[in-house]
């Protein structure tokens, strides 16, 4: 299985610049003033300008397109097509007509797991175009996209795996629990099965484009669910290509469709009386208007909301790893991450020692002018040694949001430690890109804004605390829930901490080792208004699925199972 584009290519490495092989095998490098055309001629491909409805790439029923522009220089690169209400009602249907079949969702899940490991392959074969595709249309350096995107093929191919275990799930005779007195009468056969949900309608998220697709597209589709995917009108340009997959692995027709568009189109598939389920990572107030439309329907829903996650530091943990885990916390892809750690509890003790050694360290880290030709820097916070780069924000009005932030703060009298505003022309080479400084605010007030809502940028807020009592009140002083980090040398105490966090992920750490890492195996989620349910893990395929018991009486499941061989 191996995937072409419009034009056959090769990714490599001359010398210390990147390259592109064309169909004529000759070398071209991709410099400053050419990566762009490069990564352009990747999108010719016919799944980077038409939806993907009914197992067939079509243009939007209006004809439609909407621009995507380049973080580092602010030029646009690529239209895609702008799908609407229409498009999603067309994706709808195809969708009904695969559910009515009913051929996708009786199919053994291990069957499906087998396509979906094959759609994974495909992601894993194609890392080095979709790496470049990202890096423009997102703003991240090549060198954490391609890694990151592993990550996605990895992850599909552990989804793919679970669709043995959720056949094997099927009719598995119900217990107690573990409960006194929990059993149904002898003379009941009653087992469980998980059924798909039906239609499913998947938002994705701008940051990490493909990787939040397909832990959306997977495990819907190893369920047996028919999903529509709704890539991020922001940054969704790799997602595209999952409707590609789809086609050349042999997802039957109408199963799954990517339709992209703006809100309204987000708006459209939410509103949907055949969405049965809506999947949605993005922000708590985007995510509370999803709730707000599913409950006259009485959808479910699954939300991967915001976060503001806090990094409790005791004063016995070694200083220089106190540094490093902050900055892999406040800085991993540029602060545009749910799990971000973008509010720094410090105990009294080391704080000014700790603030001084981090304004040292991030004033010195230079700007991702190319993130597209970037493959020898990247992100500390998964590769470790790697050296950082800032790279821009992903978009002309995340850039000015953030501004936003910065200015109420000013205006405030919050001190801005370091940072606080746009770099220098000359530190960004005049390239017109969506750079924000590294930001530290200290003495932040609690019921500030800084303190209180998601950033999403590199703006790291300062409080001080001096008992764990304290600690813990500030770390669980917002409405977000979603990740914190204790460090400290002290076992005992870290635990103590970590339990009393309210968080979906909390990690206790001398070192900082591990820090917003992530296995496929270890579900997520988030307390309060960082979401609801829960991803990855068996938990997470199960929330693609509806539990349902089935009692047998006169007869047992085992007779009714080989009567059904005989006809």
């Amino acid at each position: 299985f191996k995937q072409k584009t419009a034009y056959e290519i090769s990714l490599g490495l001359v010398g210390s610049e990147m390259c592109i092989r064309d169909r004529n095998n000759e070398m071209t490098k991709i410099s400053k003033t050419n990566s762009i055309e490069q990564v352009q001629k990747h999108l010719t491909s016919e799944c980077f300008n038409k939806l993907f409805i009914g197992g067939q790439f079509v243009d939007p029923i209006d004809g439609q397109k909407m621009p995507t522009h380049y973080p580092a220089t602010g030029e646009v690169f690529h239209e895609l097509p702008k799908g609407n209400a229409n498009d999603i009602g067309s994706a709808i249907r195809a969708a009904e007509a695969a559910w009515s079949d009913g051929a996708w969702a009786n199919m053994p899940a291990s069957a499906r797991g087998d396509l979906v490991a094959r759609m994974a392959q495909g992601i894993e074969e194609n890392i080095e175009v979709l790496a470049a595709i990202e890096a423009a249309d997102v703003g991240k350096p090549f060198r954490q996209a391609a890694m990151v995107l592993g990550g996605a093929a990895s992850e599909g191919k552990y989804w793919a795996s679970l669709g043995a275990v959720l056949d094997a799930e099927q009719d598995k005779p119900v217990n107690s629990g573990g409960g006194m007195g929990g059993l149904p009468p002898a003379e009941w056969d009653v087992v469980y099965r998980r059924d798909p949900i039906g239609i499913v309608g998947l938002i994705s998220a701008w940051n990490y484009p493909l990787n939040v697709a397909f832990r959306k597209v997977a495990p819907a589709l190893v369920a047996g669910n028919c999903a529509i995917l709704k890539p991020s009108e922001i940054a969704g340009l790799s997602c595209m290509f999952l409707g590609k997959l789809a086609q050349d692995v042999g997802i039957p027709k109408g199963v799954f469709s990517v339709v992209t568009g703006d809100r309204e189109t987000g708006a459209a598939l939410v509103a949907s009386p055949s969405v049965s389920m809506v999947s949605f990572t993005g922000s708590s107030l985007t995510g509370s208007k999803i709730m707000e439309a599913s409950a006259p329907k009485l959808s479910q829903v699954a939300l991967e909301l915001g976060g503001k996650s806090a990094m409790v530091i005791f004063e016995d943990t070694d200083i220089e790893r106190a540094v490093e885990a902050t900055i892999k916390g406040c800085l991993t892809n540029g602060g545009q991450i749910c799990t971000a750690h973008t509010r720094l509890i410090v105990q009294e003790g080391i704080k000014d020692e700790l603030l001084t050694k981090l304004k040292k360290v991030l004033e010195k880290i230079p700007y991702c002018m190319d993130p597209i030709t970037e493959r020898e820097r990247g992100d500390r916070a998964w590769e470790t040694g790697v050296t950082d780069v800032i790279q821009p924000v992903v978009s002309a009005s995340q850039h000015e949001k953030i501004l936003g932030f910065l200015n109420e703060a000013e205006a405030a009298s919050i001190e801005i430690y370091t940072g606080g505003g746009v770099p220098d022309l000359a530190d960004v080479k005049k390239s017109g890109g969506y750079f924000i400084q590294p930001t530290i605010l200290t003495n932040v007030p609690r019921n500030s804004d800084a303190w209180q809502k998601e950033i999403f940028g590199p703006v790291l807020s300062v409080r001080s605390f001096s008992s764990e009592a304290e600690a813990i009140t500030e770390a669980n002083s917002t409405a977000f829930g979603l990740a914190s980090t204790v460090m400290s040398s002290d076992p005992a105490k870290a635990m103590r901490v970590a339990n009393r966090i309210r968080a979906g992920a909390v990690f206790a750490t001398s070192t900082g080792e591990g820090l917003l890492a992530e296995h496929p195996a270890v579900s997520r989620g988030g307390f309060g208004c960082s979401g609801v349910g829960r991803e990855l893990g068996i938990g997470g395929l199960h929330e693609y699925t509806e539990l349902k018991s089935v009692n047998f009486s006169g007869f047992s499941i085992s007779e009714a199972k080989e009567n059904s061989k005989h006809g």
